[in-house]
């Protein structure tokens, strides 16, 4: 059996206004062909790699690797000439019996919101409609009808913090059961005018929890391959969005829309719960860092998230950090080209006044005066940071403000979410009071030395106040934004 495998993955942030291009996709490293064999990583393609070496008889055909951080709509530029390289290589493999590809789901282009729906349906105009089309998917994915119409499989991930190692896997146990069992797959989308923010969106614990928990119930019923649960990520103004519940059964279409159906409407009757707010001011966050007994205070900018595909730009948080004089080393990443550029002019040991912040977007403040040494200037190249794939921040430097170290890098990276990216600096994390990281969740790497987890109330392109972004494309009436918003069907 011989299955095509690609990637093509970016979350996109519609209210960022910065276009990520083709550049983005080659810093996080762009891949064609036999190359991509040797980046797989642990990511989805690694998870499917192993599922179907363990079945044997399967022979894995690179395709193309393109993946980057969130941010804002790619350029066409970047998509055409992404999708040209996986035409020619889907072309270049012959004959395949599926093809497998480990998407995001939530990537809109300059000129279109639904990205995926576009390669899977190149895809499937290639293939042709007797070779198997599966994806794997994030579950903060825009679904559309028209992924679904071209896929014989859409598997999401199951957890927040994400898998896509598992994702991977269970893509390849459903795919194996279709070929090996003669399954049918049938599918139902059902969807929910409604969009949430992030603080809600850990499933260790209910609301989210509860909802994701009641998808693997639905998936012990005979008969059902496949049940995913879509709370879509909260910063796509696209038509057509909306939470989403995917189910797919072995020939049976009412039985896929019956459960597909149960699951939105269990979605709809949480909606108020989804919308519980944990996020504090900042000056009461950083009041709480300074009366912290030990260990590492993460303070959470939820509004400046890059794995959300905010610029990465907020000084908020190291204002406050300054003004209220914090004690004890304090750990900030900031995405600032301008910064990075005048340190590496002065050098590791200067003394240089810097306007810190604000860079990429004013729109959400003023940069912030200081003085600062510069302590290291870096390639910004830094490998194993949660996968095995080199991050790529761009020129980057470590600047000293009293207490306070900050990170300031050309390009987004990952936002200070890993201990390693300190490590790249020569700075071990364990030892910081108190730690600033730019997502609403991914704090599973702090685990081990965070004392605390403070989400901080903070404005910009991932903030929690979705009513207060201007919404134009996304269907209205929708939940929270309108008072009539309802759930049809």
């Amino acid at each position: 059996m011989r299955i095509a495998v690609g990637q093509f993955g970016q979350e996109t942030n519609t209210f960022n206004p910065v276009e990520t291009d083709l550049d983005a996709f080659e810093r996080f490293g762009l891949s064609i062909g036999s190359e991509l064999v040797a980046s797989a990583g642990n990511g989805g393609m690694g998870g499917f790699a192993r599922v179907a070496q363990a079945r044997g008889g399967v022979e894995l055909v690179p395709l193309v690797r393109a993946r980057c951080s969130a941010g804002g709509r790619v350029s066409r530029t970047a998509f055409d000439t992404i999708v040209a390289h996986l035409g020619d290589q889907l072309r270049a493999a012959g004959v395949v019996d599926a093809v497998y590809l480990e998407l995001h789901g939530a990537m809109a282009l300059s000129d279109h919101d639904d990205a995926e729906g576009i390669v899977l349906q190149l895809v499937r105009d290639m293939v042709g409609p007797d070779v198997r089309v599966v994806a794997s998917l994030d579950h903060h994915a825009h679904v559309t009808q028209a992924m679904v119409d071209a896929a014989d499989l859409l598997v999401a991930h199951r957890s927040q913090p994400h898998d896509p190692h598992h994702t991977g896997e269970q893509t390849a146990v459903a795919l194996f059961r279709v070929v090996d069992e003669g399954f049918l797959p049938t599918t139902a989308l059902r969807k929910a005018p409604m969009i949430t923010h992030q603080e809600q969106f850990l499933t260790s614990k209910p609301p989210m929890k509860t909802w994701f928990a009641l998808a693997r119930e639905m998936e012990q019923q005979p008969g059902v391959l496949t049940v995913s649960t879509f709370p879509m990520q909260p910063w796509l103004d696209v038509e057509a969005g909306g939470w989403a519940a995917l189910v797919v059964t072995d020939g049976d279409p009412q039985l896929a829309a019956e459960l597909a159906g149960a699951l939105i409407s269990t979605a709809w009757e949480l909606r108020h719960d989804f919308m519980v707010r944990e996020s504090v001011p900042v000056e009461e966050a950083v009041r709480r860092v300074k009366s912290a007994a030990s260990g590492v205070v993460v303070l959470s900018d939820t509004g400046d998230s890059v794995l959300g595909g905010a610029t990465g730009d907020s000084n908020i948080i190291l204002a406050e950090l300054l003004r209220q004089q914090v004690h004890g080393m304090v750990l900030v990443p900031l995405v600032d080209p301008p910064a990075v550029v005048r340190a590496a002019e002065a050098g590791e040991g200067a003394i240089v006044d810097f306007e810190l912040g604000r860079a990429l977007d004013p729109a959400w403040g003023d940069p912030l005066r200081v003085t600062a040494e510069v302590v290291k200037v870096t390639d910004g190249r830094i490998r194993g940071v949660g996968t095995d794939d080199v991050v790529d921040m761009g020129i980057s430097a470590l600047l000293r403000v009293g207490d306070v170290l900050v990170a300031v890098s050309q390009h987004r990276g990952l936002g200070g979410v890993h201990p390693e990216i300190w490590a790249h600096y020569g700075v071990d994390a364990s030892l910081a009071k108190c730690a600033v990281v730019k997502t609403a969740g991914n704090f599973q790497w702090f685990a081990s030395m965070a004392s605390e987890v403070i989400r901080v109330d903070t404005p910009g392109h991932t903030q929690s106040q979705v009513a207060e972004f201007e919404w134009g494309r996304f269907p209205r009436p929708a939940f929270p934004l309108d008072a009539g918003a309802h759930l049809s069907g």
